[in-house]
């Protein structure tokens, strides 16, 4: 029996500015969200320019101000270290050979870790996890496992926290994957070792993927079908201006542990949450907490003028009352898979999200790496995801969810792709090569647009009851992509880089054209339990019901069509 919960909505604000102050209070849970997904960017960034020297061999170290192509230092005369006169001296990153004048030559090893030391060529200030813990050379791989390690905590959270919060409520698990963070993350900035700093990342991983999934689901079951599309896509343009702020914050601090700070910090000033932010008021009455739902819903109607709705609060008791879901049934993960029409948008549904992630941040961890500086680079790509999700709030409510989740697929599968073709032939700052770095932001323009209505969409394909296991679940394989990107990135490291980008182009385009298997859900309500969603004949099936009805009770009288209407 479907229970009237749109009835309820629509006579709680159409909007209400309560659901609206709300829903802005929530947004600002996505900035530490996105600054811990995308700071090993900057935590993981290795000096282009480093090179190997002995700490008793050591002529004048060249600085920023040499040439940037590091490979020998002669100097004016000879120079001398103890008995030894050294006469010229050939750099590398994991070696060095210095001449002597009687003709010898000593070799210095650094990644022998005991006999030569490394240095970069950096600004003053500036420090990175690479240069602290010399993560170079033999050792380079550890950066990108830092973030495989950050991801693997993501998919984690998604699935605990997912669970969670459909057990114990959306509002409970927000404040604790909110505030516990506070604490891990001061840990990191204090990490006095590497292995420290990869264990607390993984729990910051994983709280961080319990915050977003409990804010956006809360922040969508506040609002009628007609307005979750713009909802969705604002949340995620606080994703885009926050990228553009960690660019930001990055430049003006440039040392990794005060970069920490500055993203973690700020939550301080969410403690108001815990009382300002309401349960979602969908959440308790599908578990039968009538009293807890009328205390919102109260409030709710009184912030916003209006009249409480006792009339559609009995309706929606005694539906519940009739219905199955007076046992209060606990949902698991086999619920995503149990029923024929769940199980086909569940099996979809977890590769889109591994496609988007897979693309998303390979694209977001190598945009430093490109030609250029890495700050505006950052901030570029940035502003770049940020038109992305704001061209989603005008693009979805003409073409509909399906439609453009394929357009913005295949934008990014098509300049990945050709960017990745282009560098393969391309030399470094030929006209080629800046124009497939061009083609490869714009890729990231694509999956953008892809993050912002994947969560959309999957928000509005499943029901209620599961709705936040759902996004757990999805979360899972997104973060997964999230663990398999660093791995692709190595994997252009051992051969060439634009493989790299080529395979999160095909990755993408697959992605888009299973989505044509899903159905649309523009302008359609929110489903509440699994046998909703199994009973529901989609939009284009029930047009074409509608018309069949509509020629049958042609021929009846007036009467018969009011019989039939109850």
């Amino acid at each position: 029996m479907k229970i009237p919960m749109e009835s309820l909505m629509s006579k709680l604000g159409n909007p209400g500015r309560y659901q609206v102050v709300v829903f802005f209070l929530l947004a600002f849970n996505y900035m530490p969200v996105t600054f811990n997904h995308l700071v090993m960017a900057f935590f993981g960034s290795t000096p282009p320019i480093y090179f190997c020297t002995s700490p008793d061999l050591q002529p004048v170290t060249p600085t920023k101000g040499h040439s940037a192509n590091i490979q020998s230092w002669v100097p004016t005369e000879a120079y001398s270290v103890g008995n030894l006169t050294i006469t010229g001296v050939v750099y590398d990153k994991c070696s060095s050979n210095y001449h002597l004048q009687d003709g010898g030559n000593v070799s210095v090893d650094c990644t022998a870790h005991t006999v030569g030391v490394w240095n970069y060529i950096k600004s003053p200030h500036e420090s990175t996890i690479v240069t602290e813990w010399d993560l170079v050379c033999d050792s380079s791989f550890l950066a990108k496992v830092a973030t495989t390690v950050y991801f693997s905590g993501v998919m984690v959270g998604g699935l605990v926290f997912g669970v969670l919060a459909d057990k114990l409520g959306r509002k409970p698990v927000m404040l604790i994957t909110l505030f516990i963070p506070i604490l891990i993350g001061v840990g990191i900035a204090f990490a006095n070792s590497y292995i420290l700093f990869l264990v607390l990342r993984f729990l910051q991983g994983a709280f961080m993927q319990g915050l977003q999934t409990s804010t956006y689901v809360l922040a969508m079951e506040l609002f009628l079908p007609q307005y979750r599309g713009v909802a969705g896509a604002v949340l995620e343009c606080y994703w885009g201006v926050t990228v553009v702020m960690l660019a930001g914050v990055a430049y003006l601090l440039q040392s990794w542990r005060y970069i920490q700070l500055a993203i973690t910090l700020p939550s301080l000033l969410a403690i108001p949450y815990i009382w300002l932010i309401p349960e979602s008021p969908r959440w308790l009455l599908t578990r039968h907490r009538f009293s807890e739902a009328e205390k919102w819903i109260s409030k709710m109607t009184r912030h916003n003028k209006l009249e409480y709705p006792s009339q559609v609060m009995e309706s929606i008791k005694l539906h519940l009352d009739k219905s199955e879901a007076t046992s209060v049934r606990q949902y698991t993960f086999m619920d995503l898979v149990a029923t024929p029409k769940i199980r086909k948008r569940s099996l979809i549904l977890f590769y889109l999200w591994f496609a988007v992630a897979v693309g998303y941040y390979g694209l977001s961890l190598s945009v430093t790496s490109l030609p250029g500086n890495k700050y505006f680079n950052f901030a570029t790509s940035g502003s770049v995801e940020l038109v992305a999700f704001i061209l989603v709030v005008i693009i979805i409510k003409r073409f509909g969810r399906r439609k453009s989740l394929l357009a913005f697929f295949l934008i990014g599968a098509i300049s990945c792709i050709t960017a990745g073709a282009l560098s393969f032939f391309s030399k470094k700052g030929s006209m080629m090569s800046e124009v497939s770095t061009g083609l490869a932001i714009f890729g990231k323009f694509g999956m953008g647009g892809v993050f912002s209505l994947t969560f959309l969409y999957t928000s509005e394909l499943y029901p209620t009851v599961i709705r936040n296991i759902g996004m757990g679940s999805c979360a899972f394989w997104a973060r997964f992509g999230g663990v398999v990107a660093p791995l692709v990135l190595m994997l252009g490291d051992v051969t060439h880089k634009s493989i790299s980008i080529v395979v999160f182009g095909c990755i993408a385009l697959l992605g888009g054209f299973i989505t044509l298997l899903l159905p649309e859900t523009l302008g359609q309500k929110l489903h509440d339990t699994i046998g909703d969603t199994e009973n529901f004949h989609g939009y284009e099936e029930d047009q074409e019901l509608d018309a069949a009805v509509k020629q049958t009770l042609a021929p009846c009288d007036e009467e018969v069509i009011v019989m039939t209407d109850k």
